[in-house]
């Protein structure tokens, strides 16, 4: 009986009603929307920026500092030595471990005609099965990333500022470790196109061997990267490669766990992650003083009506309860509106995804940042929308409930 009469209640104040479900849907709607693109950003930042820096790397401890972070002079002379021994220890949190060579480079169009084009780069050689290079792997247009060790690898957008295209050459300028210029004309394999035009501009990747051919640096790496099973682990496999390598033979060695090779856009991420949690909490207060005002304002409207039920036998804890059940009707009916709507604005928005600008290119994440779908988030901000509501009509229930039959009778009059 009591639920009939909190239905009838509900539908006879239909106005009240709709502001009390629109308030608590607009409220969950928003939650899942922003918590969705948080965790896509985030998801980002997991998923690929971690594991394609390393979840470990260990470099020169003089780069930090260096005016030319890709000078030849900060290379680790005995690299591959180095992560043999990193290998050796076998330990199975360990899942690859590779040496990489990014350095200082200019495309040149390998052209006669006229005035070459050229754009100045930085290239990575690394070998062409890596591990660290799953997002241009998977952003491959045409060709293939570097067959066999051979050629380059390049974007779409820097083949066509140069002039160049898949199966033509370029010419690939550096300064060796001489101090001498070096140029030497490489056939593109590979055209890749990622989300990030920036990074799209600025890096191509050639054969870890063509590379130290080409720079005279046969035997010596910029970096060794190493990737593990749970990036949880980074600080203990840190601490465990510091015990065995020590300082290094013939320059100091850093070795640094991701979360300080990526601190920068991990504090980013924290700032935004405050920032939209910040948010979600203001809807949240919004949401909830709209739901009690109206609620309040609701049963002191009806209060001849709940005076006359008082009268003809309902006691007072049955009233709070019949007031209390509307309120959870009204939000749980505005949670699952709610989460209809917040499902709606999450599909549309992973189709294009949502452009958050260079900013974020520039850090290594998405420009277009696509929601990250998690049905328990989509719960847990029903439930917000559901717990607001149930708390604003308790407010609203004990309010009513403590009038008296004659105190209500003759407020109401």
């Amino acid at each position: 009986m009591i639920a009939r009469l909190a239905l009838l209640g509900a539908v006879k104040h239909w106005k009240r009603s709709l502001v009390v479900v629109g308030a608590a849907a607009v409220a969950c709607a928003v939650m899942i929307a922003v918590g969705s693109l948080l965790g896509g950003i985030t998801a980002s930042f997991y998923d690929s920026v971690v594991p394609n820096s390393g979840h470990v790397r260990i470099n020169d401890a003089r780069a930090a500092s260096a005016l030319s972070p890709l000078g030849l002079d900060l290379l680790l002379p005995q690299a591959a030595a180095q992560a043999q021994r990193i290998k050796d220890l076998k330990d199975p949190r360990i899942v690859d471990v590779e040496t990489l060579l990014p350095f200082a480079g200019l495309l040149v169009e390998d052209s006669s005609l006229g005035e070459p084009r050229n754009l100045p780069m930085r290239g990575i050689g690394l070998d062409p099965d890596t591990r660290f290079a799953d997002n241009v792997r998977q952003s491959i247009i045409a060709g293939a990333f570097l067959p066999g060790g051979e050629g380059i690898a390049l974007s779409d957008r820097a083949a066509r500022l140069v002039g160049s295209g898949l199966g033509k050459t370029v010419l690939l300028l550096v300064q060796d470790a001489s101090g001498q210029p070096w140029y030497e004309s490489v056939r593109v394999t590979g055209i890749f196109h990622t989300e990030s035009s920036d990074f799209d501009e600025t890096t191509f990747y050639i054969g870890q061997a063509s590379a130290s051919r080409i720079l005279d640096v046969e035997g010596r790496s910029r970096e060794i990267r190493i990737l593990l099973s749970d990036r949880r682990d980074a600080e203990a496999v840190a601490g465990e490669i510091r015990a065995v390598l020590g300082d290094g033979a013939g320059s100091p060695l850093k070795v640094e766990t991701w979360q300080s090779i990526n601190a920068s856009v991990f504090t980013l991420l924290l700032f935004v992650s405050i920032l939209l949690y910040i948010i979600m909490g203001l809807f949240a207060v919004v949401a909830g003083t709209i739901i009690a005002n109206t609620s309040l304002v609701s049963v002191m409207e009806r209060l001849r009506e709940f005076g006359t039920m008082r009268a003809i036998g309902l006691r007072a804890s049955s009233l709070e309860r019949l007031i209390l059940l509307e309120g959870v009707m009204l939000g749980a009916a505005g949670a699952l509106l709610g989460m209809a709507l917040g499902s709606a604005v999450v599909a549309l928005l992973s189709k294009g995804g949502l452009d958050l600008g260079g900013a974020m290119e520039s850090l290594g994440l998405r420009r277009y940042n696509r929601p990250r779908v998690d049905f328990l988030w989509y719960l847990a901000c029903a439930g917000m929308s559901l717990f607001v509501s149930v708390l604003a009509s308790l407010k609203a229930a004990r309010a009513v409930a403590r009038k008296g039959v004659a105190e209500s009778l003759a407020t109401a009059a």
